[in-house]
Order: C-alpha cells, then structure tokens, then sequence
C-alpha cells in the first residue's frame, strides 16, 4: 500500500508543470486590487513573471484580514508596503528585506475649499482638520508641529464624507485615489487648495517592493528577476491604459470589489507621475539613505518606533 502510494505521488508530481513544482511565490498586496497595484497585475497576466521561471500568485490585505498581520507571521515571499509600514515591522524584529522603492514621492495631500479662511498653511491655526489614523497621521501631524500650528483633529475614518458636507475644514486625501472621489462627488479643482506633503518637506516615499529576509538572503537571483519583470510590467502598463484596465476590471471582479474604469484610470495616470522620473523617464528604485533616515526620525517624534532599524539591515543585497 505504501509502495502505491509513492508510485501516485511522483506520478502526481511529474504531470504538474515545472512552474507548480519550484519557483512558486506570493505577492501580497497591502490593499485590494486597483490600479496602484497595476504594474503587478500586468506583468502576471502577460507571461513576464513566468518568462523569468517564476509561478507567482498575487494576494492582498483587506479590512477585516490586514496584510500586515500576515508579515508578522513570516508567512509571505514578496509584498508591497509604504516604508513607513515596514520600518515599523522591522523595528519589531520582523524579518523583512526592502528590494525596491517604486514610488519615491508621497501622494499624501491636505485639501482645503477656497474662501474659507484655509487658502494657507498659517491660515489653519485653529481649524479642523480630517485626518485617518495609523500611518496616514505621520505627515500632517508633524507638519503641522513642525510649523507651530495647532488645530483640532477629528479622525475621519477613511472617508471624506464629513469634508464634503463641509464639517471640517482641511481633509487628507490621497491624489490618485479620495482627491478624484471629491472630484466625482461634484467639487471642482478651481474651488480646492491643494497642500502637498511633498511640497511642504514632507515628503515620504511610499509603496515598495519587500521580501522576506530568508528569501532575500537565499536567493536573491529570485528576487532580481521578480523586480525586472515587476517594473517591466509597470512600464508596459502605462503604455497600455485600456489592456491594463481590462486586466484590473478582471482582477476586481474575480476578488468581488467595484470597480470604476474612470477612477482607475485616473488612478493609472497618476501613479505614471509618481513613478517615472521626469528626467530619466524610468523607475527609480533605489532607497537613498537620507529619505530613509527622515522618515525613521518622524516615526521616532511621533512615537511609532523606539528606534530607527540600521538602514544596512534594511535594504537587500541582490
């Protein structure tokens, strides 16, 4: 019986493919799908994953089933995560390893209505000001310290309902996602004021590519090849915008979320602002240290980590 066994199992193995056998991975995304996420998708639905030798399956973090309590378990081969999350998953001992910085500017935005007394940064001393919790407070907290301002925060729970019944006066919102909602709500780009962190010294990098640290010491030839196919996806995604909302309006329907081909697509076009450098006209992907170091020392002031993780034990070698 024993015998039978075995002669099934090897026979079970050698009729999967390669792919299944070795070589299978997980991605697993902080958020569900959308266009933020493209680049990843794109590059699984047209082969390039698989041309590098490479099974992957992409996955993703939800209200209920955050991605991060995932990563703290250990149980993921590569993820994409603001640095803000994961310098605080490191800083807790979680072995993880950064491979690549895909977005180097914050899309984090404060938005005012114009002629309400909030036209300016010093305007808001006294205000209210919407804000989410979590890592999302980093930035304006800060600023706001950073620029003696004081103002009464009202936590607004991942909406912006509040700010378009006018109940509070400046509202966090990120461009390529809740800015468009206000848009599509009725409000109009004349009659807003737009404060961008990366305009006020605020500036964080935000979504990465990680990995685990055993993957990203044991074989890091794997982790090259899944970045190249991953920005190769990116690249051809932008040069793709109705293939890559096909592929997204597939995607969310498989994990039964709407979908808005007007907002992706807005979406889309601004994560090509935000990731192709206006120079060079490539992704950018290296961390620089002094951009780490910064939003090491905020998370510090605003006391999320003890201490800022070396950025040597940080950043992979590949």
């Amino acid at each position: 019986m024993k015998y039978i066994f075995t002669v099934l199992f090897l026979t079970f193995l050698s009729s999967m493919p390669a792919a299944a056998q070795k070589n299978s991975y997980s991605l697993l995304l902080h958020w569900y799908p959308q266009a933020q996420f493209a680049g990843y998708y794109y590059a699984l639905e047209k082969g390039y994953y698989q041309e590098e030798d490479l099974n992957i399956e992409i996955e993703f973090g939800t209200v209920t089933d955050p991605s991060t309590a995932r990563i703290k378990t250990g149980d993921f081969d590569f993820a994409i995560m603001w640095l803000t999350t994961a310098m605080q998953l490191k800083a807790s001992k979680v072995p993880l390893r950064h491979l690549a910085q895909t977005n180097q500017t914050s899309a984090l935005l404060l938005v005012s209505h114009k002629g309400r007394g909030t036209d300016r940064l010093e305007d808001f001393n006294g205000k209210t000001i919407g804000i989410w919790s979590g890592d999302f407070e980093l930035q304006p907290l800060s600023l706001l310290k950073r620029n003696n301002i004081d103002m009464k925060v009202i936590n607004i729970n991942n909406s912006i309902n509040l700010f378009l019944r006018k109940g509070v006066d400046v509202c966090t919102a990120m461009w390529y996602n809740e800015y468009h909602e206000m848009l599509s709500a009725g409000l109009r780009e004349e009659d807003l004021n737009i404060f961008r962190m990366s305009d006020y010294g605020m500036n964080f990098p935000e979504d990465g590519i990680y990995a685990s640290e055993k993957l990203a010491w044991n074989r890091p030839g794997v982790c090259r090849k899944f970045i190249e196919a991953s920005i190769r996806g990116w690249m051809d995604a932008f040069n793709d915008t109705e293939g890559t909302l096909d592929i997204l309006e597939k995607a969310c329907a498989k994990a039964g979320v709407p979908f808005s081909r007007a907002h992706q697509r807005w979406m889309l076009n601004c994560f090509r602002e935000l990731l192709i450098h206006p120079r060079t006209g490539k992704i950018e992907t290296a961390l620089p240290a002094h951009a780490y170091n910064f939003v090491g020392s905020v998370l510090l002031e605003r006391n999320f980590i003890k201490s800022i993780p070396p950025y040597e034990t940080f950043i992979a070698t590949l």
